[in-house]
């Protein structure tokens, strides 16, 4: 694709996945590190708990930058059509945040921007033409403004 994704904060999982991690006998758990060994026993917790948080917070690291990366499949063409010369170069989502903070590039100059992650979800989980219409304002005022 070309284009730098990253995340920064992880990213929350659902009732129903925390229920299936909870669930998961010790032996499908991943292993801990001696550093979460460490950590799990300065807190006073058993490592099997410890391992089940570990490994919630991989999943929605997970999910956190698979919505990022369709995130910038979707903006890359909502770039190009802005202004043809443009090519997107970055999207990162900061979980805590709760924002994308997006760059093109527009001739030799760089576009930075921002778009709120609820808009986005509000666009992909519902197909929202209220958020896809938000969201073109966002994109139109960025490229008008520093184009």
């Amino acid at each position: 694709m070309g284009v730098e994704i990253s995340v920064r904060g992880g990213g929350p999982i659902s009732a129903t996945e925390w229920d299936a991690i909870e669930a998961m006998p010790k032996e499908e758990l991943p292993p801990l590190t001696s550093g979460q060994q460490q950590v799990a026993r300065k807190m006073g917790i058993q490592e099997a708990d410890y391992a089940r948080t570990v490994l919630a917070s991989k999943r929605g690291a997970e999910k956190s930058l698979e919505k990022a990366e369709r995130f910038a499949r979707f903006l890359k063409d909502c770039v190009r059509e802005r202004m043809g010369g443009a090519t997107l170069s970055r999207v990162a989502l900061d979980t805590l945040q709760g924002k994308f903070e997006v760059e093109a590039q527009v001739d030799c100059r760089v576009l930075r921007f921002r778009v709120g992650e609820k808009l986005v979800d509000e666009l992909f989980e519902n197909g929202s033409e209220l958020a896809e219409g938000r969201l073109n304002r966002v994109l139109d005022l960025a490229f008008r403004t520093r184009a």
